[in-house]
């Protein structure tokens, strides 16, 4: 290979040869265009390396305001619900009994017994007619205020002489609702009769049921069958 070009090159600066060596030498480390142009490489990379920092700055800014609407809203989740007593949606009639106080002088012996006759469905029924028949709607202090949500509310002391409705858990009131019903149907069954013997025997099965027999399939349909009862 020659060490010479075929004819001789001239530099912008003015440098001219026609020797491969002196041209590349000249080019890397004499050309006085040579300093311009890394200056302006250099300019350049000045220039995105700014940008880079404006753009970090940007998304820096960016998330401090997601952060700041995170925590707003994480306070407002946390801020106690104002209960508007203007509503009807939260207020309690005066003659609405407690939970846990229902009346049930509406209920006559003879529906007793014939709910008894009835011992799968005898507790839901029960409990109908205990909070969804009494006159005046004094025992509807029952309610599930979202099909969706696992919570029912039921009627609780508030301020002074007011009442109001609270939040409790479903499984909660349903395991609730059957102990206290189904024990007092159990009151009213005579085991030396056909039907109260036949009642109290179901009862049992329920009851191991409730701890683990069957599966608990038993007593989960009594559950889930008082469920519809109170939400229906």
């Amino acid at each position: 290979m020659s060490h010479s070009y075929k004819e001789a090159r001239v530099c912008e600066c003015g440098f001219t040869t026609s020797n491969r060596g002196h041209w590349s030498t000249h080019k890397k480390y004499r050309c006085e265009y040579r300093e311009s142009k890394v200056d302006s490489e250099k300019e350049q990379l000045k220039e995105q390396v700014q940008v880079l920092k404006e753009d970090k700055e940007d998304l820096k800014q960016q998330l401090k305001a997601k952060d700041k609407q995170i925590e707003e809203l994480i306070k407002v989740a946390k801020k106690p619900r104002v209960v508007n007593n203007t509503t009807n949606k939260y207020v309690v009639e005066q003659n609405v009994n407690l939970y846990g106080r229902e009346s049930i002088d509406h209920i006559s012996p003879e529906q007793i017994q014939a709910l008894l006759a009835d011992p799968v469905n005898a507790v839901p029924q029960f409990i109908k007619l205990k909070h969804r028949k009494a006159p005046g709607g004094v025992n509807q202090n029952l309610r599930v205020p979202n099909q969706k949500r696992a919570i029912y509310q039921v009627v609780v002391s508030g301020d002074g002489d007011e009442k109001e409705w609270e939040n409790k858990a479903k499984g909660d009131i349903l395991e609730e609702l059957y102990d206290v019903n189904s024990g007092h149907l159990e009151a009213e069954a005579d085991e030396e009769t056909r039907i109260g013997s036949k009642f109290l025997d179901h009862q049992e099965k329920v009851k191991s049921s409730a701890v683990g027999e069957d599966g608990g399939r038993r007593y989960k349909e009594q559950l889930d069958k008082i469920h519809c009862v109170v939400s229906g």
